[in-house]
């Protein structure tokens, strides 16, 4: 988790969304609906790239349109990553990943945790694939989703026009897949967790033109 998303949750700990107002299934429904129907309206551009990282490793690829894919090692897992997208160069405070704005769930387990997060086990995290994500493409729609997405969470202290806008509206986005083809991982063994030590992948970023 990066440190934007704290603003928006404390910890990956879940809710419960009944004091929300809204449900959870629903963010992340109308968030994939608004998404594709972007893309339906309009061809996109297609890039793809391959690459290998070892525990506790970044990995670093220029995708263009002044943007950076990475994995980032997770924070409270060693062994595992987020992956994310981010301005490349100077860019305002907190805009450091365009992914999680745009890839609900926001406050339970997200397919950019490729890590031990919410009990998963190292031979579990490997077989999720491929994974799929979305992302913002610059920091001025950023500051934009990261409003909604708050307005999503605290519906209470929002106008009925920012609901409304939150629920129907949503910047251009970029969409991702994250296929593992390969990896090594240590299995659980007593009170060690187990770890992925190494991963083989491919990536594919679709870019609304």
């Amino acid at each position: 988790m990066t440190a934007n998303e704290a603003h928006c949750a404390q910890s990956k700990d879940a809710v419960p969304y009944s004091q929300m107002g809204l449900s959870l299934r629903g963010i992340a429904s109308a968030v994939v609906l608004l998404a594709f129907a972007a893309f339906a309206q309009s061809p996109s551009r297609v890039t793809r790239f391959s690459g290998e990282v070892k525990r506790g490793e970044a990995f670093t690829h220029d995708i263009g349109q002044g943007l950076e894919f990475a994995l980032r090692p997770a924070s409270e897992d060693p062994s595992g990553w987020t992956i994310t997208v981010s301005a490349k160069g100077p860019r305002p405070a907190g805009c450091d990943d365009l992914v999680w704005v745009a890839t609900p769930p926001f406050r339970s387990f997200n397919q950019r945790y490729l890590d031990l997060s919410y009990g998963t086990s190292p031979r579990q995290a490997v077989a999720m694939t491929p994974r799929e994500f979305s992302f913002v493409l610059n920091c001025a729609d950023y500051a934009v989703e990261e409003k909604r997405v708050t307005t999503l969470l605290w519906p209470y202290s929002a106008t009925k026009a920012e609901i409304e806008d939150a629920q129907n509206n949503l910047s251009r986005l970029g969409k991702g897949r994250f296929f593992i083809r390969d990896s090594r991982i240590t299995d659980p063994a007593g009170t060690n967790p187990g770890s992925i030590d190494w991963l083989r992948f491919d990536v594919e970023l679709e870019f609304p033109r």
